[in-house]
């Protein structure tokens, strides 16, 4: 069985700063938010998921409505985001990493993973769990390392 590969691609058209950025995990099956990310694009629901991504990027709290984090649940799915549109239902979940602690140690990147589609308010502790997975998964680390080099340059003598 050939090892898994997985990729880190940005979200396209977001204005993606050097202090933070959303990307999307992609590369097999169980990932969800790449496809369906992809089939909203270029809708209104996704201009919107753009903007409030944007939003995050600019640095702007935690807003009920657009997106937030999970620190009050439980400490351990602290990483955990989403980024939501109430009205098409949509949710759009991941996780929050620095990425070159070495070289940009304050830079930030979400990591989406998981679509959901739902009205209710109540998370699934189970969708953050499988958050937490893909996140601590040998293949998404690679990914990460692929995507972000994290190496200080060597000083010349």
């Amino acid at each position: 069985m050939a090892p898994l590969t997985l990729i880190v691609e940005l979200v396209p058209s977001v204005g993606h700063t050097d202090k933070r950025a959303v990307a999307i995990l992609r590369g097999h099956g169980n990932l969800t938010a790449g496809p369906e990310y992809d089939a909203i694009a270029e809708s209104s629901v996704g201009k919107r998921v753009k903007y409030k991504m944007g939003l995050w990027i600019a640095f702007v709290p935690d807003t009920a409505g657009k997106f937030h984090r999970f620190k009050n649940i439980d400490e351990k799915y602290k990483d955990c985001i989403v980024f939501i549109d109430l009205e098409a239902q949509l949710r759009l979940y991941g996780f929050t990493c620095h990425p070159t602690p070495n070289t940009a140690e304050r830079f930030e990147l979400v990591v989406l993973t998981e679509y959901d589609n739902k009205k209710e308010n109540r998370t699934d502790v189970a969708v953050l769990n499988r958050i937490l997975m893909w996140k601590d998964h040998m293949a998404t680390k690679e990914a990460l390392l692929r995507t972000y080099p994290d190496k200080k340059d060597e000083k010349k003598s």
